[in-house]
């Protein structure tokens, strides 16, 4: 694995330790106003549930865009240029997907008896504008503002405050932190269900936090959790 860059070889580590408390302080914040809109939704005091659905997104990702802005103010110049994909990244991300999804299912089967993936139930005709919603929502905005939040700003900014023979320790923490937010954000009811939130989306970001660390590109991380999401709302589309 190579070593991720400095993020400015000039600028004292003071301004970087501020950005990553910034970073922290956006993904508290957007775990505390889900969990806010979340209880305001079981009361019922959110009509509608595509309101309901929308609320919860906006509730984590204002706080993630405007962490994502406050450290972009200074060092996004080259930020744009880190998104592209090469086929070595397609590739890889597609092995991301294949590996994780398996490793999601095994958990599943494990601890439930099925792979999680079965059609939702549904009682009439699906509310396709919910669904849309939903799906546009879980498969193009999220994992876009999740990677470059996690990946592409805090894991950098970590990785330069960490010498190189400890940088490796920016993708663990980086993919502990993902999970954890999942954890709290993640709608499981039971004990073993969020442990395999947790579990799933761990590894999801070791692998994505590898490939973004091999490369210094976030793109290819981006398409392999697209695609991990996508298999998820596809497998799980009303019938």
């Amino acid at each position: 694995m190579t070593s991720e860059p400095e993020v400015a070889a000039a600028e004292p580590s003071t301004a970087r330790q501020r950005d990553l408390v910034a970073l922290l302080v956006a993904l508290v914040v957007a775990v505390v106003l889900a969990r806010i809109v979340s209880s305001l939704t079981l009361r019922g005091a959110v009509p509608g549930p595509v309101l309901q659905v929308l609320l919860g997104n906006l509730a984590v990702w204002v706080p993630l865009v405007l962490g994502i802005v406050w450290v972009l103010r200074r060092s996004g110049r080259d930020l744009f240029g880190r998104f592209r994909i090469e086929l070595g990244d397609l590739v890889f991300a597609l092995g991301v997907v294949i590996l994780t999804r398996v490793f999601d299912a095994v958990l599943a089967l494990s601890f439930t008896g099925t792979s999680g993936l079965q059609p939702a139930p549904s009682l009439g005709t699906p509310d396709i504008g919910l669904l849309l919603v939903s799906a546009v929502g879980i498969v193009l905005v999220s994992p876009v503002l999740e990677e470059l939040f996690f990946r592409g700003l805090f894991q950098r900014l970590l990785a330069a405050e960490l010498t190189p023979r400890t940088r490796w320790l920016a993708v663990l923490v980086t993919a502990f932190l993902f999970a954890l937010s999942h954890l709290f954000l993640g709608s499981a009811t039971t004990s073993l269900g969020g442990v395999q939130v947790f579990l799933t989306t761990f590894v999801l970001g070791l692998l994505t936090g590898t490939l973004v660390a091999m490369t210094n590109r976030i793109g290819g991380a981006i398409v392999a959790h697209v695609l991990f999401n996508a298999v998820a709302v596809v497998g799980t589309w009303p019938r």
